[in-house]
């Protein structure tokens, strides 16, 4: 029987005896990616004023397909990114056909404007799931190049926030969906290319986009 015991007991040590901690290789996610980004704007705010009867009239700029080359070095749980976009909103006009209508008119010229713009952030990621996706959340300031024919270009500068969802597709490869939430303090418009007794307003944007990075 004690013959017997011995085996038996030292099944059972090894079995819940912990390991003991072995040294786990650096994770490979980090250092320089290099991503294309593709997505669509929607801005309010920019331009506003009322028609004779007192309803509200706005100019903003219009929903454009902004495409985008990244740059980002990540280190650990934090990441540095540089990214560069250009699209071409249009320039939609907002009114009311009638009291009773709430969503009122729209007006849009496609491709009034070209918007190029500079975006530096700083992330981290926030949350991930064992061997599934990262969510990471980031801030940054975005710099603005607005031009248009026949009108001078506008430059802005403002803050902007995003939230993204990560999936690793091969060792080097990721996707990602990302929101973002932009502000700048002036407008795209110039006050004399506006209707008389419009004002100009801080402008607020919201981005949806897609992405691709590749580790370097």
């Amino acid at each position: 029987m004690r013959k017997l015991l011995g085996p038996v007991l030292l099944g059972a040590l090894a079995v819940t005896t912990p390991a003991p901690a072995q040294n786990v290789p650096p994770s490979r996610g980090g250092g320089w990616r290099l991503g294309l980004t593709i997505g669509t704007s929607t801005f309010n705010g920019a331009a506003a004023g009322q028609d004779e009867a007192g309803a509200a009239l706005v100019f903003r700029p219009y929903r454009p397909t902004m495409v985008g080359l990244g740059l980002t070095y990540e280190r650990d749980r934090a990441r540095l990114a540089l990214l560069a976009k250009y699209g071409q909103p249009g320039l939609g006009f907002r009114g009311v056909q009638d009291p009773g209508d709430a969503a009122g008119l729209l007006i849009v010229v496609e491709n009034a404007f070209h918007l190029a713009s500079l975006t530096a952030s700083a992330g981290t990621r926030i949350a991930t799931l064992r061997g599934g996706p990262a969510l990471r959340s980031s801030i940054g300031l975005t710099l603005e190049r607005w031009s248009a024919p026949g009108t001078p270009t506008r430059t802005l500068l403002g803050p902007q926030a995003g939230l993204a969802l990560e999936f690793a597709l091969t060792g080097r490869l990721r996707a990602s969906l990302e929101g973002e939430l932009g502000f700048t303090p002036g407008s795209p418009f110039q006050a004399e290319d506006l209707p008389e007794g419009f004002r100009l307003r801080s402008t607020w944007r919201r981005t949806l986009q897609a992405g691709v990075s590749l580790r370097l």
